[in-house]
This record gives structure tokens, C-alpha cells and sequence, in this order.
């Protein structure tokens, strides 16, 4: 797992109340009840990281493998 998923999966355990272990880099994170409010906020988090991203790109495809490769894209 790289750094950069790392993180995320921390921040979205985060926001959805759970640990990152529990939080699969695979899944559709809306699945695990990511919506678009706490979304929004992982989305902060991220930009406040210096990365260029926004609320549509993440959206797109809610998947921590997906968001990894964009990041690192």
C-alpha cells in the first residue's frame, strides 16, 4: 500500500467512524457509507495535503485504489 492510500484510508475511517483496518482500499467507499457530506470532507482533507483534486474527481470512481493512482498520477 503506498503512502498516499495510507492516508486516505485513515481519513476516511475517520469519517465514517471506524478504524482503517476495517476500511478495504478495494471497496466502493459508498458502499461503507461514505456520502457526500463526509465526502466533501475527505475531500478537504486531501486538497489541505497540497493536492489538486476535487469533489468530482474522487466522486467519479469511490474507490482508495482509484484515488491513489489519481493522486499519484
Amino acid at each position: 500500500m503506498t503512502e498516499i492510500i495510507g492516508e486516505l484510508r485513515g481519513e476516511v475511517a475517520t469519517a465514517l467512524g471506524t478504524t482503517p483496518d476495517q476500511v478495504d482500499t478495494g471497496a466502493d467507499l459508498t458502499d461503507l457509507g461514505l456520502d457526500s457530506v463526509r465526502l466533501m470532507g475527505v475531500v478537504e482533507g486531501i486538497i489541505a495535503r497540497g493536492y489538486d483534486v476535487d469533489y468530482v474527481d474522487l466522486a467519479e470512481d469511490p474507490r482508495l485504489d482509484a484515488w491513489g493512482a489519481l493522486l499519484e498520477g
